[in-house]
């Protein structure tokens, strides 16, 4: 019940950041594409901006963790030692720039090829 609770938790935040971050952005309505969320993220003076990306990529995450067999490995391990909720955003930016064949997907699906490729675990 404890990690119901949470996740519900998570996802209503992330809708609640969503309505405010994209009425700040000039995106087109409903654009949930890889390309749309980093360009919203690149607005490193935009804070809720900068807010929505992190909390929309805890919100992947953190479904991730939910929705996971704890029966089988895992295939992602992000850890405190990690980074900063910055540096990883940063690191997602510059994956993207070398991985542009992603944006026309939905950026849920691009963040966990991302934590997949940057944070396997060992």
């Amino acid at each position: 019940m404890n990690l119901f609770r949470a996740t519900l938790i998570t996802i209503s935040a992330v809708l609640l950041m969503q309505s405010n971050a994209f009425s700040q952005a000039s995106l087109p309505k409903n654009d949930a594409s890889t390309q749309a969320l980093v360009e919203l993220c690149k607005d490193l003076n935009d804070e809720a901006a900068q807010n929505f990306c992190f909390g929309f990529g805890e919100g992947v995450y953190q479904a991730y963790l939910a929705s996971r067999n704890p029966k089988l490995k895992p295939g992602i391990c992000i850890t405190s030692a990690t980074g900063t909720r910055e540096s990883i955003l940063q690191e997602f930016l510059v994956w993207n720039q070398r991985n542009p064949q992603f944006n026309q997907e939905r950026a849920a699906k691009t963040l966990m090829r991302f934590f997949e490729a940057r944070y396997p675990c060992k």
